[in-house]
């Protein structure tokens, strides 16, 4: 059984919520346990509210996608991947280099993607020595 941890406070709650009731005209008796109920009905709404409102929250448990694995889950998909690492250089030389690097058209990505595996290393080199020697 998983009882919350104010559970004593609960049960004196209730306990005097039925106490209160059935003392019924009772005022002796209903009043102070009608007391009672109200007063820690009111410690239970505070402690209940000091562990949601000033609770840090959680951090999270899996950390957003980053640039690395999202580059590194493009080589994995191979083919279906390519052009997400040619739009990333495109990207870094866009932000680094030249601004104005135009789009490339339907037919160059077309030709990107259908290159051999070793030919599409070749490329990706190319592009990188071209960014590299422009860095210089």
């Amino acid at each position: 059984m998983n009882l919350p941890p104010d559970w004593p406070l609960l049960l004196l709650a209730g306990g005097a919520t039925v106490l209160a009731i059935d003392a019924g005209a009772n005022l002796a008796v209903a009043i102070p346990a009608g007391g009672v109920a109200i007063v820690v009905a009111g410690l239970l709404l505070l402690t209940s509210l000091g562990q949601v409102a000033w609770r840090p929250s959680a951090a999270p448990s899996l950390e957003p996608p980053t640039a690395t694995s999202s580059m590194r889950a493009a080589f994995r998909a191979g083919r279906a991947g390519r052009m997400s690492i040619v739009v990333e250089l495109d990207r870094v030389e866009r932000r680094v280099l030249d601004p104005t690097l135009p789009t490339r058209s339907a037919a160059e990505e077309h030709r990107i993607r259908h290159l051999s595996p070793a030919e599409f290393r070749a490329y990706l080199n190319a592009r990188l020595d071209a960014i590299e020697a422009r860095d210089l």
